[in-house]
């Protein structure tokens, strides 16, 4: 069984739900644990739940550690910056096996089975903000927390442990300067047992601007450096839509790596927010948010 796990306030609920409609769509035998934030969330879905869909509400852990319930009381932004790390924890701790976070904003247009043959037996798999190189110091950190492996081996828990412990503390200053992100960087330590990119394609606002569109015909790859990669998942940062007037923004940040016009004059690139805002309206109309 694949375990895999997103979490999302109703605000992002919309997008949360395309997440696992984009899983049922390509790939099997797979359970998504979706913590929610918030009652109105909760409502609207844990009537949905079953065998690959379990909700979970924020209240059953802010109940029991009275750390994360200071941080949601009085840093609530930060309190949502704790919260992929805490709760994929929480599910390693249950002897559930591998866990995979996934950002709420995440869409797989390939089965996530893809990636995970890939890690193989590296203990952590993390995929690269590919406009940086590895070497680089920058306050957003060169790992990207959308999709982020454990094995449920000796060093994934105490790996994972680690990032838990250091975001809900605030540890490691010098790590501390974008959410939970830039502690990503210190899984370079890790050498041959982390997973870093492979072959896998992923796309995000912050990393179209580095791939060649010429090759792009709606089949399903990206072209990177040269290296052509089927495209297994995209990252729909700050995607804003408008249902009554049927218009989306693709970002309303990253335009200093991705300027707007590109999104509407690549049609590869088009195709793929365009594809995304039929799913996401899709979603929202079954799961009636």
């Amino acid at each position: 069984m694949i375990n895999l796990c997103a979490l999302s306030d109703d605000k992002y609920l919309s997008k949360g739900m395309t997440l696992y409609d984009s899983l049922l769509e390509n790939t099997d035998n797979f359970i998504l644990h979706y913590l929610c934030l918030d009652n109105d969330s909760f409502g609207k879905i844990k009537k949905f739940e079953n065998k690959n869909f379990i909700v979970y509400h924020i209240e059953q852990f802010l109940l029991k550690d009275k750390r994360l319930e200071y941080l949601h009381d009085n840093e609530y932004k930060y309190f949502c910056w704790c919260l992929a790390s805490y709760f994929t924890q929480y599910l390693m701790s249950q002897n559930l096996g591998d866990i995979t976070y996934i950002d709420s904003d995440i869409y797989f247009h390939k089965d996530i089975s893809i990636i995970l043959n890939e890690i193989a037996n590296r203990d952590v798999g993390v995929f690269r903000h590919r406009q940086f190189e590895l070497n680089w110091n920058v306050p957003s950190g060169i790992f990207n927390v959308g999709v982020v492996h454990f094995k449920n081996t000796d060093i994934g828990k105490k790996t994972l442990f680690w990032w838990h412990d250091a975001v809900l503390y605030k540890k490691y200053p010098q790590l501390a300067q974008c959410g939970d992100q830039k502690y990503l960087d210190a899984f370079v330590n890790l050498g041959d047992k982390l997973f870093c990119d492979g072959s896998i394609g992923h796309g995000a606002p912050w990393q179209w601007q580095i791939y060649n569109f010429d090759t792009y015909i709606q089949d399903g790859y990206i072209d990177w450096n040269g290296k052509r990669q089927e495209l297994i998942f995209t990252h729909f940062s700050q995607f804003e839509y408008d249902l009554q007037n049927n218009i989306y923004t693709p970002s309303t940040m990253h335009h200093i790596y991705t300027p707007m016009e590109m999104y509407y004059n690549i049609p590869g690139l088009k195709y793929i927010y365009d594809n995304y805002f039929k799913k996401l309206k899709i979603s929202i109309k079954r799961y009636s948010l």
